[in-house]
């Protein structure tokens, strides 16, 4: 099963220390929300982003809007060997059903990623399609590891080792029982902590330039699926 996880995700609530400034309340009365009820973008938030700590890695909601685009509603993920994890920037995580199905249009995904971030999960009552977990990042990397010890794990990251497409159907394995684990930054700019770089065991680079968050989800998709012969499978289904 392929594991994905969105590390350091660029996707908050709009931060305390911005809430009484003009372009926020103007933004916020506009949206008929209170302040702190916003997500922060760049889009919209960019000027008064010079306040906060670390502001180039933060306000892109639009990254994990475009990559969850990419994977969901795939045929690997109505196979079901595909689940995806986002870690926010906070340390927290937010376990995706790979049930769910997004808003196409990007304001109503900001909308339902507030309700979540606010709620704790999406929706308020019944199964949840999003949620807020108290799991930290090592512990799911560490529980994700247990189900198989030939578990693979690998870090997309620039300064890794290239791989290509095919270097990526060798690093997969084709039983689908061993997790596959990735993680993809979806961050604007940056690099990733040591902590985070530890916890996979190998660190790859599909290109050498810097590629979009959702375009290296669609290159491991792909791979991932001709390994395990997902679209084979369906049709003899």
């Amino acid at each position: 099963m392929l594991h994905i996880i969105f590390l350091e995700s660029a996707i908050e609530l709009v931060p305390t220390n911005l809430t009484s400034t003009k372009l926020i309340q103007k933004h916020a009365s506009k949206r008929g929300k209170k302040p702190n009820q916003l997500l922060l973008d760049q889009t919209h938030h960019g000027p008064v982003m010079t306040k906060l700590e670390d502001a180039d890695r933060r306000g892109r909601p639009d990254i994990v809007f475009l990559s969850l685009m990419a994977l969901l509603e795939t045929p690997l993920c109505k196979q079901g060997l595909l689940s995806i994890h986002l870690h926010l920037q906070d340390g927290r995580m937010v376990q995706v059903n790979p049930a769910v199905r997004l808003p196409r249009n990007y304001d109503r995904f900001v909308g339902l990623f507030e309700q979540l971030l606010l709620k704790g999960k999406v929706p308020p009552e019944g199964e949840s399609l999003l949620r807020v977990t108290n799991e930290v990042l090592s512990d799911l990397m560490s529980r994700l590891k247990a189900e198989n010890p030939q578990s693979v794990s690998a870090l997309c990251i620039e300064g890794g080792t290239p791989t290509t497409i095919d270097g990526l159907g060798s690093i997969f394995p084709g039983d689908t029982t061993v997790p596959v684990i990735l993680g993809v930054g979806a961050f604007p700019h940056g690099d990733f902590s040591e902590e985070i770089k530890v916890l996979f065991q190998n660190h790859i680079e599909l290109d050498p330039e810097v590629m979009m968050a959702w375009h290296v989800c669609a290159e491991i998709l792909w791979a991932y699926s001709q390994k395990v012969s997902a679209a084979k499978s369906r049709y003899d289904s």
